[in-house]
């Protein structure tokens, strides 16, 4: 025991030290923090000043509805004149003035082409698919105004029919309500997946090149002259994931505190649409712990394994797929967690980690369900051990030798 908690000892002061634990550390949680102000505050950005366009139409009311409606827009600001005497001499002087940087474009409304639904947008540049979409948007308020205005309605009462609802999404859990804050329910569940995610995978793969590092240089050597196989291992894992641990606390302090409204009301935001429980903290430390045994167990025996960079980069496929399969499901399981493919993928100890812990983000799953999948978790990571130990006790003395899957069924027997 007093080896292993050597080796943690000197695992975690050497990563702590470094000015990579340093810079990653700060970096993160800002990187995160911008995703989500940044694009909030692009989103509501009006873009590229005033777009001059004319409206053609046969219709005067219909082509002044739609220029109604666009002034409204939130993201673009138009200047628009509007024609009623469409003709292909008018269109053609259009397409000039569009090409010749008069006119940035032009909407061609004429009674065939609004019944048909096929409406043209003809200008210098269409890329941006919000301007698109709030013509789409206006085209189709406008043609539902002028309809029911035809009909004999007040332009009051069609206001009131076309004011948009405010719904709130209420959750019943034990007969109880539970307000839902959707959107910031939805970049809570990315954020914290993603961190998991990504501390899972660069810290599995810190324990495999400081097992690769020390292999190749011939230390193992001299430090199995003092401590057993078994012991070694279990140090690099263990201290790996204290360095993971530590670094997780700071993150959660920093969000804590960005999430704080006086920070956001200083950086001139009302509402980050972050949305952190802690409650989900607990949840988080298990499948983080639990995950992080998992695959640094495989990362390590991967490490004992190969004998170069090179080859671990062409082995650690195999470790890394199952962590990005439950990444993409992310999307899937956030709309429906509580689907049958959900649920029994959430199961699997090697998705487990992200997906359970993803379920728990969104809507919290019966407790018989996470109890489950925290014991089969636990029950692979003792499989996993006992199969890697046996891999890794002969893996870091063989050198030169490609590994190939017969070879490593004997490690496993003669260890």
């Amino acid at each position: 025991m007093r080896n292993i908690w050597l080796i943690i000892k000197r695992e975690y002061v050497e990563r702590v030290r470094t000015k990579s634990f340093i810079i990653s550390t700060i970096l993160f949680p800002a990187l995160m923090l911008g995703f989500v102000i940044v694009p909030g505050k692009l989103a509501g950005m009006k873009t590229g000043g005033t777009r001059h366009i004319v409206v053609v139409s046969d219709n005067a009311d219909f082509a002044n509805a739609v220029k109604a409606q666009l002034a409204t827009s939130r993201n673009v600001k138009y200047a628009v004149d509007v024609n009623t005497s469409p003709s292909e001499a008018l269109r053609a002087q259009l397409k000039s003035d569009v090409s010749n940087t008069k006119l940035d474009g032009f909407l061609w409304l004429t009674d065939d082409v609004v019944k048909s639904r096929k409406v043209t947008y003809v200008a210098r540049e269409t890329s941006d698919f919000i301007e698109v979409g709030s013509m789409e948007s206006a085209l189709r308020t406008s043609v539902l105004r002028q309809q029911l205005m035809s009909h004999g309605a007040a332009a009051s009462d069609i206001d009131a029919m076309m004011k948009d609802f405010d719904l709130e999404a209420v959750a019943l859990k034990g007969g109880q309500e539970q307000k839902s804050n959707g959107p910031g329910q939805f970049i809570s569940a990315i954020v914290l997946v993603m961190m998991l995610y990504m501390t899972l995978l660069i810290y599995g793969m810190s324990v495999m090149r400081s097992v690769l590092e020390e292999k190749t240089s011939r230390v193992m050597e001299v430090v199995l002259s003092s401590a057993k196989a078994s012991e070694l291992m279990a140090g690099k894992v263990l201290g790996v994931g204290a360095v993971g641990l530590t670094q997780i606390a700071i993150w959660i302090l920093l969000a804590a505190a960005a999430s704080a409204p006086a920070l956001l009301a200083m950086a001139g935001v009302k509402d980050s649409g972050f949305s952190f429980k802690l409650g989900t903290l607990p949840a988080f430390a298990v499948f983080f712990v639990l995950g992080y045994m998992l695959y640094s167990t495989l990362f390590a025996a991967l490490g004992a394994m190969v004998n170069s960079e090179q080859e671990a980069q062409q082995w650690q496929t195999f470790v890394t797929l199952p962590i990005v399969v439950p990444v993409m499901m992310m999307m899937f399981v956030i709309r429906q967690p509580n689907a049958p493919v959900s649920v029994w993928m959430s199961m699997v100890p090697f998705f487990s980690p992200i997906l359970m812990y993803l379920r728990i983000v969104v809507q919290t799953p019966p407790w018989w369900q996470i109890a489950l999948s925290i014991a089969l978790l636990v029950v692979t990571i003792w499989g996993v051990i006992w199969l890697c130990s046996r891999i890794y006790r002969v893996g870091i003395l063989m050198y030169g030798k490609k590994p190939t899957l017969p070879e490593i069924m004997k490690w496993v027997k003669y260890a």
